[in-house]
């Protein structure tokens, strides 16, 4: 806040009267331009932290996508020993579990992405003092973890219905035909959204380069049973 002071001696003609204004205004000027300066240095370090922040974040989602093309090649490991197996059992009723072509394991390991210090960005206000094209550089980034993290809920959802079975019974060489049945479609769901998933990785790599290892397009190409 500014203050403005009455002169403290009086005023005599024109001459003083114009000179008191001319200091008035100087000593504004001054003063605006000062809190202009403190304003801009203030906003410019919100922008040297909120960039500090983003490149922490990002060494974060760069390690968990690492980690989470590990874990697409596991799961989709055992989602396809799954579904050869209740095929199997599908062909061949009577058969025994020890008699599979597989052991039936079932896992879903994930590490969202971490989207804190962008979201903050946003509810502060500091993207609005940021290049628009930085902007909507970051916004592009992030909307490709929020895209991952829901194909991965979606996955998540669909593969706990997978396994539902295991509640009324834990052996799958007692189930019934039509049980067997549900099951590889379900299994087969799965595995769509698991490839869909892993190919929303590969997008983000493709997009974003740092992003790496990411599923391969022969291996996803190899899972569809696609010509490469």
């Amino acid at each position: 806040m500014l203050d403005v002071h009455a002169p403290h001696e009086s005023v005599h003609g024109w001459r003083d009267f114009l000179l008191h204004i001319a200091t008035i205004t100087v000593g504004l000027l001054i003063a605006l331009c000062l809190e202009a300066t403190v304003e801009w240095m203030h906003h410019r370090q919100e922008v040297a932290e909120t960039r500090e922040a983003l490149h922490s974040e990002l060494n974060v989602n760069l390690e968990r996508f690492s980690a989470n093309t590990g874990y697409f090649r596991q799961d989709l490991t055992s989602l396809q020993g799954n579904l050869a197996s209740f095929v199997y059992l599908q062909r061949h009723s009577g058969t025994n579990t020890d008699e599979l072509p597989a052991k039936i394991i079932w896992t879903s390991s994930y590490a969202r992405m971490e989207t804190s210090a962008w979201r903050t960005a946003h509810e502060r206000g500091i993207t609005a003092l940021m290049p628009q094209e930085e902007v909507m550089r970051e916004d592009e980034r992030y909307s490709f973890y929020e895209r991952i993290d829901k194909a991965h809920e979606e996955e998540a959802d669909a593969l706990a219905e997978a396994i539902g079975y295991r509640f009324q019974e834990s052996d799958p060489a007692h189930m019934t035909q039509a049980q067997i049945d549900r099951e590889v479609e379900l299994i087969k769901r799965v595995m769509s959204l698991h490839i869909r998933h892993a190919f929303l990785m590969q997008n983000l790599a493709d997009e974003f380069h740092e992003f790496q290892p990411a599923p391969s397009r022969n291996e996803l190409q190899d899972a569809l049973h696609l010509p490469r």
